[in-house]
């Protein structure tokens, strides 16, 4: 019973997402790091910064700089060596918790990549920090 709770309450997350409208992306994305889920010590995290970079950092530590921008209603991103930016909406849902939870959906294919947003560049060298300071 409780595996099948949560993966009902999985499914609600991946699929009740509000679409947001471009004019809400990038306010919402500059200066704020995205944690991928599921959490996990270290988890994989994005920052976006103000100045149009953007900084990955995958759950092993390796980094990649890239770009960021919003085009229509979308989170564009370009990663060397390529020169072609690749959008994805973001929807907004409701964690079990209560938490917002930002889904990033691949239009090729329509993977979907769940995140929660902290205040901040929380990618800086090899800390492993977590949301929520817990």
């Amino acid at each position: 019973m409780r595996v099948l709770a949560t993966l009902l309450l999985m499914t609600t997350t991946a699929f009740a997402g509000e679409p947001l409208k471009g004019a809400d992306i990038e306010p919402l994305l500059n200066d704020m790091t995205a944690y991928y889920l599921p959490l996990a010590s270290p988890s994989a995290r994005q920052y976006f910064n103000k100045n149009g970079e953007t900084i990955y950092v995958n759950s092993a530590g390796a980094t990649t700089t890239g770009s960021w921008l919003v085009r229509g209603d979308a989170y564009c991103s370009v990663w060397p060596p390529s020169e072609h930016y690749v959008c994805y909406p973001i929807e907004m849902s409701k964690g079990a918790d209560g938490k917002d939870v930002y889904t990033f959906v691949s239009g090729g294919g329509g993977k979907r990549y769940d995140s929660v947003l902290v205040k901040g560049n929380q990618v800086k060298g090899n800390q492993v920090m977590k949301p929520w300071g817990g």
